[in-house]
């Protein structure tokens, strides 16, 4: 059942194959396919991997990963989309797709158990993902579940993104930009297979989701307000990125509003939380906006309308872009002009102008083509200085208050990253001082060990989150014994979880990373905010304690 599929765009071959021994050890998600890889690195090339408990009937088990080499970084990538998509890969009898070398005219991938067929997509190009899947549906019929690029991805936005279902996303780091260039339109599967039935020890499985799913209440703030609640915690400890990270506070009611557009909410396959919701406006409907959106084209930008910022994401999920990396590099064009580093004038709050570069952007109009490039290559094209690390644009978490966010953001695989150590929620609540270098390497690296194998099964963030989440090691490694028979340790798990970490590490060094890559923009060290600068000196103390213990030099 859990096969490989290997499409060749350049040969319109298609294969499948079972997997090896030493890609079985990975088991699935993020770490098979940095795994698939490190074996044929190449950028045209991307992996759709899904794990063995991938569309069981519990909450937070219907993500698939995409992993690839970033066109905005240039080092490894991988991001994670919910929804529908992953289930129906695997039901389909896949746990990976792998999709390599370019087509000269635009196609889209069908699936539907084992035949695959590559098929035209003229008809599709220059069409937004909303239209696509529509089309698709249409063309094909609604069982279908639709992975597809917007025009940013066809216009190689190197943030362009992967959509699905009209508001989940493969979000950062440009893999929507890797499909553009391989003239990949869509990705259309559909699936029979009777999941349950590979559980080993079904009995087990069913008890421990009784279990698992009775904690569900702990997430009750999520179920009900999403993530954008977060910001009123940022915002009042001095956190919440603002005016482009010149300040750690907006003066907004922006929360309130944000939750005044609320009409329903919405959930990924079997799960009981429910953490999307469905903001009406303007006679409208989008998905969102969640935390990272608010922040990217509210405070980042100095926008207090929120009907502005769900237009945003609107359009972005229309367009397929990461909002993160729009709403960062919007916002370093109004700093620039706001200091006098460049001629035009753009001015901080002005929402009419955010969602005009949006569309400049996907399109690469006008002074949306340079924007497109991100922030790291804008800025080197001015010689300024932008807030990046390896080229990617940092969330919603000023490090200038969160220590372990410092570190995490500095020696991240994949850039300024939040969501591979969650190390904001320990520093956030205080378990973990925020303002103190104690601690902060020894855990940061058991989450991101933690991390490394739950993308690996793939399970969502929010039920294995630090301190709230509702699943804790123990209880991931029951639930991971129990599906496939296995008899893993909590050290065993962390171990797996290590050599993901180890294996993305060394894919890095392979693409040229050198260790003064792992640094956080000057702009921390020197730029004060209410919580002032990061102190270069305990910086270097836990970047120095870091590398020992991951025995990295």
């Amino acid at each position: 059942m859990d096969r490989i599929a290997v499409v060749d765009l350049s040969k319109r071959e298609i294969k499948v194959r079972e997997l090896s021994n030493d890609e079985r050890y990975f088991i699935g998600g993020k770490g098979l396919g940095f795994k698939i890889l490190n074996d044929n690195l190449r950028k045209d090339l991307i992996v759709f991997a899904v794990g063995p408990l991938t569309g069981l009937r519990l909450s937070g088990l219907s993500r698939c990963e995409a992993v690839f080499v970033s066109p905005l970084t240039g080092f490894v990538a991988d991001s994670s989309c919910g929804g529908f998509f992953g289930r129906e890969l695997r039901r389909a009898g896949y746990l990976a797709l792998i999709l390599q070398g370019r087509s000269e005219k635009p196609l889209y991938i069908k699936i539907e158990d084992e035949s695959i067929e590559i098929c035209d997509a003229d008809w599709l190009w220059g069409k937004d993902t909303f239209e696509t899947e529509d089309l698709l549906k249409k063309e094909l019929g609604r069982g279908y579940q639709i992975a597809s690029i917007g025009q940013a991805g066809e216009n190689l936005v190197r943030f362009a993104c992967i959509e699905h279902a009209k508001g989940r996303e493969f979000g950062r780091c440009g893999g929507g930009a890797v499909l553009g260039a391989m003239k990949v339109k869509a990705i259309a599967v559909k699936g029979s297979a009777d999941l349950e039935g590979s559980v080993v020890n079904y009995d087990k499985f069913r008890e421990l989701r009784e279990d698992f799913e009775s904690r569900l209440d702990i997430l009750e703030g999520i179920s009900k307000y999403g993530t954008p609640k977060m910001i009123l915690l940022t915002n009042e400890l001095g956190v919440l990125p603002t005016r482009y990270w010149q300040k750690g506070r907006f003066d907004s009611d922006i929360f309130d509003d944000v939750v005044r557009l609320y009409a329903k909410k919405k959930a990924c396959f079997a799960c009981k939380v429910g953490c999307a919701k469905i903001s009406k406006f303007n006679g409208k409907e989008v998905e969102g906006p969640e935390y990272e959106t608010l922040f990217a084209f509210g405070s980042l930008c100095g926008v207090r309308d929120a009907k502005v910022i769900a237009e945003a994401n609107l359009l972005c999920d229309k367009f397929g872009m990461d909002t993160i990396s729009t709403g960062n590099i919007i916002a370093f064009l109004f700093y620039l002009s706001e200091k006098g580093l460049i001629d035009e004038k753009y001015v901080f709050g002005d929402g009419n102008t955010v969602l005009d570069l949006i569309r400049k952007i996907a399109f690469r109009c006008g002074i949306g083509d340079k924007l497109a490039e991100g922030v790291k290559r804008f800025a080197e094209s001015l010689g300024v200085e932008g807030v990046h690390v390896k080229g990617l644009e940092p969330p919603g978490y000023d490090p200038r208050g969160l220590m372990g966010v410092a570190l995490g953001y500095a020696v991240s695989y994949r850039g300024a990253c939040h969501i591979k150590h969650c190390i904001y929620r320990p520093n956030l609540s205080g378990g973990l001082d925020r303002f103190k270098s104690d601690k902060q390497a020894e855990t940061l690296i058991r989450l991101e060990n933690f991390y490394g194998f739950t993308d690996c099964l793939i399970i969502c963030r929010f039920l294995t989150l630090p301190e709230i989440g509702p699943l804790h090691e123990n209880d991931v490694v029951e639930l991971y014994n129990a599906v496939t028979g296995q008899n893993l340790s909590v050290e065993g798990m962390l171990r797996i979880g290590e050599s993901v970490i180890k294996l993305a590490r060394d894919i890095n060094v392979r693409l040229g990373l050198k260790r003064e890559d792992d640094y956080l923009p000057e702009f921390f060290f020197k730029v004060p905010t209410e919580n002032g600068v990061v102190d270069r000196k305990s910086f270097e103390k836990m970047l120095e304690e870091y590398y020992k213990l991951r025995g990295w030099k």
